[in-house]
């Protein structure tokens, strides 16, 4: 039990840098957009947007891989591999129609939304290069 704990305590702390990480990067975004006279309320909301289902992605994601790993520790291997393979489907079609009703709305800026989202792989991998190895 008490490495489970130690497990999820790891997961909430990357969340946090990761969502820290979301959160300077759309100060940038919003301060380009600003410097480019182009920073106004459908900006604001895209990018706002944007951060969150990031940052909701990243979360599920790293929900989605816990319980995989803890289904193929039980030995259900197959059972782990159908937990990520439905858990990235069911997170990119949610993806897909938030961004598509973000759109088709009007009410947001498409770009302010996806930069976000296509920041999260340079996220991962700023979060990769720092990280502790262990042992």
């Amino acid at each position: 039990m008490g490495n489970e704990n130690k497990e999820k305590s790891q997961v909430y702390r990357e969340l946090l840098i990761f969502a820290l990480g979301e959160l300077i990067c759309l100060a940038l975004m919003l301060g380009i957009f600003a410097l480019l006279g182009r920073l106004d309320g459908k900006v604001l909301l895209g990018g706002a947007i944007g951060a969150l289902l990031a940052v909701g992605n990243y979360f599920l994601m790293a929900v989605g891989v816990f319980r995989a790993a803890e289904k193929a520790q039980q030995g259900d291997v197959q059972g782990g591999q159908r937990v990520m393979s439905l858990s990235m489907l069911g997170r990119y079609l949610f993806l897909i129609l938030v961004l598509v009703a973000g759109a088709k709305s009007g009410l947001c800026n498409v770009i302010a939304m996806l930069v976000p989202l296509v920041l999260t792989r340079v996220l991962i991998m700023i979060g990769e290069f720092f990280r502790k190895k262990d042992g």
